[in-house]
């Protein structure tokens, strides 16, 4: 693809654009009604995966499944007790290891959020077929990108 100022795309880099930019925008406007709710993306992510988890979470577990790095969510995590969302619990058979759970706070927070997804709406443009479609490329994409994570650095993504 040509264009004026010369910088060529591939057909690659020309998707990968627009892919991104729509991405952007979808998470620009979720962030937009989370905060509303004096909530962010990452809080949401941290909350719907605790209570939709099969087993206690350790913060560095939490972490590999959201793809951040275990300082950050370590903080992240420490905020969202802060705040009454989630606690930190003790193993009892493993004392230095920490367990992450919702509180009832953070579930009614989950609730509110649940039933203010005007942001949930936007996919409604796509068919049935187109949705099957982009979870398939989605697929694709995530395994590949992690292919190249940890070939660029292998340690600590060991992605759920």
């Amino acid at each position: 693809m040509a264009r004026q100022d010369g910088l060529d795309l591939t057909e690659h880099e020309s998707f990968w654009a627009r892919l991104y930019t729509s991405l952007e925008l979808v998470e620009k406007a979720r962030e937009m009604e989370l905060s509303r709710m004096g909530l962010s993306v990452i809080q949401v992510k941290v909350l719907y995966t605790l209570h939709t988890s099969q087993e206690p979470l350790t913060p560095s577990k939490l972490g590999r499944r959201l793809s951040r790095e275990p300082h950050s969510m370590s903080a992240l995590v420490n905020r969202m007790e802060k705040n009454g969302l989630v606690t930190k619990k003790r193993d009892l058979k493993r004392k230095n290891l920490v367990r992450v759970s919702v509180t009832p706070k953070g579930k009614e927070t989950l609730d509110r959020v649940r039933a203010a997804r005007e942001t949930s709406r936007i996919t409604t443009c796509l068919t049935t077929e187109e949705i099957d479609s982009m979870n398939a490329c989605a697929d694709k994409l995530r395994a590949r990108a992690v292919e190249v994570i940890r070939k660029i650095r292998p340690l600590p993504y060991n992605f759920v």
